[in-house]
């Protein structure tokens, strides 16, 4: 019998479950991430220190056969900020699926949801949602498509090698001799490492950075320090001019499985006070740029969204791609309403 309740293991065994079960099932078609024990620590666990209220499975006796994982979140919904939670990934073992096990998953979050008063379950993906039919019957999910994504390639011989189709491995080897890594020759005066006592300065900037933003995250003071600095994962860039923090960049790496491993970025948060130059906004994400370079990342990614100019990223050799992401949200109740045209800003883990 399948029993669903509070995941009850830690950030290796879920690591350990996600990637085996991913690789398995789609390892051999398309590109996976790796989460491994750092990252589950960083956004599940926190060091058992985190809640488990939307940490889910399902038991086959003491197996564990399916996980759906969330974090508690607050969601920009409209002009007001609600309760929620963030990044949802379903996974059900190949052996136990067409059982329903991914519904009831779901089915126990969202009564988790409704218990706490929480409005929204919101998660986020780059490619088809699988399994497709899951989410196709679930009546209360709402998809919204097209949202846009930013690359930039650090190593274009390493992403032809690691490319599954042709026509990706021939793209990669001939933008190689285009790359011109300018980067490397941003200036790093008044740009730093991120330190705590940064957080009032860094939360009044994503502030400002949310404005637009009618459906997607937003902070609590804990929740951007958490976002900002953990361990050693993300990695935070401030530009500190006459004293004061006037802008930022957030970042994390991820490996990702293909023909072969790479280390890639994602870029979470960049945020600036509207009186810092192009120039100085240009050189931040530069100087973040060069970190990356350092650590052997061959490509960086990020979402499309609010404080990124098009004039910004260009510059910076950054290429926009086709707009393939969607926002998957879950809602707790029937009569929930969301913008009809929603200016986005998420999270892409």
């Amino acid at each position: 019998m399948i029993e669903v309740r509070t995941f009850d293991g830690d950030a290796p065994e879920a690591s350990w479950f996600l990637n085996r079960v991913w690789q398995s099932t789609y390892g051999r078609t398309t590109p996976l991430p790796v989460w491994d024990t750092r990252f589950c620590d960083w956004r599940l666990f926190r060091g058992g220190q985190a809640p488990r209220d939307y940490l889910l499975a399902a038991y086959e006796g003491r197996t564990l056969v399916g996980t759906l994982f969330a974090e508690p979140a607050r969601i920009r919904l409209g002009r007001v900020e609600v309760d929620g939670s963030h990044g949802l990934r379903a996974t059900v073992a190949h052996s136990h699926r067409g059982q329903g096990i991914g519904g009831r998953l779901a089915q126990e979050l969202l009564r988790r949801h409704q218990d706490r008063a929480a409005r929204i379950a919101l998660g986020c993906t780059t490619g088809e949602l699988r399994p497709r039919g899951f989410w196709q019957r679930t009546w209360n999910t709402r998809l919204f498509r097209g949202l846009g994504l930013w690359m930039y390639a650090f190593d274009a011989q390493a992403m032809a090698r690691w490319s599954f189709t042709p026509h990706e491995r021939k793209l990669f080897s001939l933008a190689r001799p285009f790359l011109r890594h300018r980067f490397r020759e941003a200036d790093p005066r008044d740009i730093r490492r991120y330190r705590p006592t940064d957080l009032d300065r860094c939360m009044t900037l994503v502030q400002q950075m949310l404005r637009p933003v009618t459906l997607g995250c937003a902070y609590t003071a804990g929740q951007l320090a958490h976002q900002l600095q953990y361990r050693d994962v993300p990695r935070t860039f401030v530009l500190e001019q006459d004293g004061v923090v006037r802008g930022l960049v957030s970042s994390h790496s991820v490996l990702m499985t293909g023909t072969g491993e790479i280390t890639t970025e994602v870029v979470d948060l960049v945020a600036f006070e509207d009186s810092v130059s192009a120039t100085d906004r240009q050189r931040l994400l530069q100087v973040a740029m060069q970190d990356m370079e350092q650590r052997g990342v061959a490509c960086a990614g990020m979402l499309r969204g609010p404080g990124l100019p098009t004039s910004l990223l260009l510059r910076a050799g950054w290429v926009p791609l086709p707009r393939r992401a969607k926002v998957t949200c879950l809602l707790p109740t029937s009569d929930m309403e969301l913008p009809a045209a929603p200016r986005v800003f998420t999270h892409l883990h």
